[in-house]
């Protein structure tokens, strides 16, 4: 073993001294002290013990789940209450369905009846000093369910430059599980409300359905995916059309065609063209017409289109007489 340099070995023998050893012995001693007083001392302290249901048949649903433990608080002596966190752990309490059933398929079962599994636990000198919940309750059936449609609730808005082109949903309806008369009044499952502002690429979230005391979502969460997608400006030249012209009369419009500018989401870029917009004029606008220009407007805007410009939105016109010839052609 190689030895340790000369100055190691002078500043160990400085440090084990006597007076440093005597130090460190009253040291430990009054630690000692210190930590047998501190456990001696009464304190109240919480525990977390597991809640079990048991005895659930299996045509039973229990609608609303219990908690997965209950909160007691001991007041005891420091060391004991270390017992308690360490070596004597609480078993978890238990609830058995067939003693606590009830026909109305609502159980409620009063804190005090959790205390007494509790208390024979305990050692002598230990105090129960609260438990909670104070009440336990939960809702069961046997497989009364039917099918009822999620319902969105909240608003999901794309940044600038982007659009919402859609909103995916992993479901569109689930099971609810609830008492005969209950059924009779669910009438769609509401998921929990949102807000989403300056989305700027595709969203993903999980929102859970809201709760309905006594009632059981299968599933009890929905995956909702906002498809985000970037705006593109696009124009396509649309033909002017007449509306309510009787036979014998023809529109002319100088141009015949006008330019139609929209933003659209890349995705659908391809998809829109000229056939998704109709210009129309109509003939009693034009007899109350005094001016020799009449003014455009879109009859009717595809979905997913927004920012639509008319160029020109103002054209000027005629109204031509039908030639008989050609009246009396369309009647043969």
């Amino acid at each position: 073993m190689r030895a340790l340099p000369p100055i190691i070995r002078q500043c160990f023998s400085r440090l084990w001294t006597k007076q440093s050893l005597i130090f460190l012995f009253f040291l430990a001693l009054s630690s000692a002290f210190w930590l047998f007083q501190t456990l001696n001392e009464t304190y109240s302290e919480d525990f977390q013990v597991p809640l079990e249901l048991k005895g659930v048949p299996s045509n039973v649903v229990i609608t609303t789940e219990l908690p997965r433990e209950v909160r007691v608080t001991l007041r005891d002596k420091g060391i004991v209450l270390l017992a308690y966190r360490f070596s004597r752990k609480l078993s978890p309490v238990t609830v058995d369905f067939n003693v606590w059933s009830d026909p109305s398929g609502h159980v409620v079962i009063e804190g005090s009846e959790l205390a007494k599994q509790i208390s024979v636990q305990l050692m002598p000198g230990t105090q129960l000093v609260g438990i909670k919940p104070d009440m336990l309750e939960f809702f069961f059936n046997y497989g009364e369910c039917k099918r009822v449609p999620v319902v969105l609730q909240g608003r999901a808005r794309a940044a600038r430059l982007y659009t919402l082109a859609d909103v995916l949903q992993s479901t569109d309806s689930v099971t609810v599980y609830a008492s005969r008369e209950q059924l009779d009044t669910i009438t769609a499952a509401w998921l929990q409300p949102f807000d989403y502002r300056n989305l700027s690429d595709t969203t993903r979230v999980v929102m859970p359905v809201q709760r309905v005391a006594g009632a059981k979502f299968v599933p009890n969460k929905v995956s909702l995916t906002f498809c985000i997608d970037r705006m593109v400006e696009k124009t396509v030249s649309v033909p002017v059309q007449q509306v309510n012209f009787p036979a014998t009369k023809q529109l002319r419009t100088f141009p015949a065609s006008v330019s139609v500018t929209f933003q659209v989401g890349m995705g659908l870029y391809r998809h829109i063209t000229q056939d998704n917009f109709v210009l129309v004029v109509n003939y009693e606008d034009l007899l109350r017409n005094q001016t020799g220009t009449c003014h455009l407007s879109l009859k009717t805007i595809p979905a997913g289109v927004s920012h639509v410009r008319i160029s020109p939105q103002d054209v000027e016109y005629v109204i031509e007489d039908v030639p008989e010839s050609q009246l009396e052609g369309e009647g043969e």
